[in-house]
């Protein structure tokens, strides 16, 4: 069929249905107003087609859509015009853009022509109507197009994880339901209450009435930190600490205590700690190539600001991109695409600022972004591409260097999330790794995080967002011109922060240097290869990725992976348990590196004792858990989680 047999289709159709629900007169009144609107839904409906089927020209789309919204607003004033100026060309029903182009010039002529005759109060209850019907016919087709945009930016798995947390939480108002949620709840909390806080604790619930002394807190304090400290200090835990030597967690106290009052709101009071600040973030983006060296000085290129942590940056990166693009291109429904392997804080960030996430999978291979599946999820509202340099569960880098490609091409941004891998990626490389394009280097990036509280080796709570230019950055700035209390600006999430925390992390990079960063980095590259080599000899394990930074992840196709961590977990160890697919990773610190024989015993010792007991029996530990939410729908989970937060923040 084609597209004229449809249009004449879909009016006649209309006309129709109008005849017999509101009779001839209103047909005849309304024909034009029904031609009109059923070809600008012909339009739409190419559009949507279009948009679908074609490969994803997203500039092109724009401004086709745009030029589209253009001939909605002048067919509306050419009809409205022409029932207040009689004398105007009679309304022509025409059905392609180019002859509204013309038609939009000859209007403009004959207003300009006639604008002196113009009787308003004489035409303007008959053009009021015209108006009205024309204002109500748009607003129809906005709501059905509005209605196909939902669809489709929304998946089949989204919308079965939608149905089935709906029906969750409908299921919920009856008591009967109720009875028994509240009782499976009251158990699982006193479970998870038993198992993670210690029965002889002592709590505090309210202030005392006297003040303690400050011999006896620093004594308790003391006390309880040797205790929980040991367990790391011994290289039993996967990533958390990242340096632990105490000559320099000395200089990061002592750095702390000289500015513990301090407070980067006040520039003026504390001008030294926003000197830090400015220092760590040029730092870091040398360490990215985000500095261009000329004859006498560096121009710097790269911009960027301190936040709390790897999380905050990513959302104020995914706020930056929202805010820069959507304001350039004219897009409401802001969509960011990454692998489902990426790092849940672009999942909350998404949440937060009201963006769709839309997630693509991985090779099966390599464990890398399939670069195909993110082409094709590309859209017109696309505004931010995300990449991982490492990624968390499998510790292997993203092809950025294609991503960037792609970024250039539809004129969308790109953030590399180099939260592990900032300060450790770039001395690999020059040390002669085998590491791959990830930073500023290459034209389609822009944007980066980077944590100095893990391999920068400062104190939680700082990590560096990086921008290509100024004006991404100012697009995550909060600014309040119009606040009581004075003219209000933030260019992070916080108002007050710990200056402390800034001085500490610039004390860090201070001591550590190019050379003390170097030596460290190669021997945790080193230790990684190493551990990675032994799993691989381990009958029934295998690696996920070919191991680029400090990450060793491992699986098994002949048992339950999960019944290994349980019986590392007994051995003293704090592994990290994933899923989808189910694995193991260990994250290699310094303290690793020293007890990296000790991990490859107990690693052979527990996978000994697996193959002997066999995968039958009940599961416990992690094993339960993870084994209990691969089967459970979206909702239940939640509420597990919900649970199992509850008891943390319990006294």
């Amino acid at each position: 069929m084609s597209q004229t047999d449809l249009r004449d289709q879909i009016i006649s159709l209309t006309n129709n249905y109008v005849s017999k629900r509101l009779g001839s007169h209103f047909e005849w009144s309304l024909g034009n107003d029904i031609q009109v609107i059923s070809t600008l839904l012909c339009w739409i409906l190419g559009f949507l087609i279009y948009a679908k089927t074609a490969p994803p020209k997203a500039r092109v789309i724009r401004g086709w859509r745009r030029w589209c919204k253009f001939v909605v607003f002048f067919t509306m004033c050419y009809r409205f015009t022409t029932v207040l100026v009689p004398s105007l060309s009679p309304i022509e029903i025409h059905h392609d853009l180019f002859d509204y182009t013309v038609m939009f010039l000859k209007w403009c002529y004959e207003v300009l022509q006639f604008y002196s005759d113009l009787h308003l109060p004489a035409s303007l209850s008959r053009a009021l109507s015209v108006c009205f019907r024309d204002m109500v016919g748009l607003a129809i087709i906005r709501m059905i197009v509005q209605y196909l945009q939902a669809c489709r930016r929304t998946s089949f798995k989204e919308l079965k994880a939608e149905a089935i947390s709906s029906i969750f939480r409908f299921s919920k108002n009856f008591s009967v339901v109720q009875k028994e949620l509240q009782k499976e709840e009251d158990k699982m909390e006193s479970d998870l209450t038993r198992e993670l806080k210690d029965a002889k604790r002592k709590r505090t619930l309210a202030l005392p009435k006297k003040g303690r002394t400050s011999k006896s807190l620093l004594a308790d304090l003391k006390k309880r930190g040797a205790k929980e400290n040991k367990k790391w200090e011994e290289g039993l835990v996967s990533g958390a600490v990242y340096c632990g030597e105490e000559e320099h967690t000395d200089l990061l106290n002592a750095a702390y205590a000289a500015f513990s009052l301090a407070n980067p709101l006040h520039p003026d009071i504390w001008p030294s700690v926003n000197q830090f600040e400015a220092e760590i973030v040029s730092m870091t983006a040398s360490l990215m190539n985000g500095q261009i060296h000329g004859l006498k000085d560096i121009v710097d290129t790269v911009v960027g600001c301190i936040s709390s942590g790897g999380t905050e940056s990513i959302v104020l990166a995914a706020k930056a991109h929202r805010e820069f693009y959507c304001k350039a291109k004219g897009i409401k429904h802001p969509e960011i695409i990454s692998c489902v392997t990426a790092h849940a804080a672009i999942d909350k960030a998404c949440e937060i600022l009201g963006c769709r996430h839309v997630r693509v999978g991985y090779d099966p291979e390599t464990y890398k972004l399939d670069v195909a599946a993110l082409s094709a999820a590309i859209t017109s509202d696309t505004i931010m591409l995300y990449s991982s340099a490492p990624s968390f569960p499998q510790g292997v880098v993203d092809p950025i260097s294609t991503l960037s490609d792609i970024a250039v091409a539809h004129d969308i941004g790109l953030h590399v999330d180099c939260c592990l891998g900032g300060f450790v990626l770039p001395f690999a490389k020059k040390l002669g790794y085998d590491v791959p394009e990830f930073d500023f280097t290459l034209p389609g990036v822009t944007s980066m995080s980077c944590d100095t509280h893990k391999y920068g080796y400062a104190s939680k709570g700082t990590s560096v967002v990086l921008y290509r230019h100024k004006d991404l950055r100012r697009a995550q700035y909060f600014c309040y011109p119009e606040w009581t209390g004075g003219l209000y600006v933030t260019p992070t999430i916080a108002g007050s922060r710990p200056g402390a925390l800034s001085a500490a992390c610039w004390a860090s990079l201070m001591a550590m240097g190019e050379d003390g960063f170097s030596e460290r980095i190669e021997t945790i590259m080193d230790t990684t290869q190493e551990i990675a080599e032994a799993v691989e000899g381990m009958e029934g394990l295998y690696l996920l990725g070919k191991p680029k930074s400090m990450i060793v992840c491992f699986d098994s196709k002949a048992f339950n992976i999960y019944r290994v961590g349980d019986k590392m977990t007994k051995l003293g160890w704090s592994l990290n348990s994933l899923q989808r697919p189910a694995c193991i990773h260990l994250c290699v610190t310094l303290r690793t590196v020293e007890h990296k024989d000790k991990f490859i015993n107990d690693l052979q010792q527990c996978v000994d004792e697996v193959w002997e007991e066999g995968n039958e029996g009940p599961l416990t530990g992690n094993a339960a858990i993870y084994g209990m939410s691969g089967s459970m729908p979206p909702g239940p989970i939640n509420e597990l989680l919900c649970c199992y937060t509850d008891v943390i923040l319990k006294a």
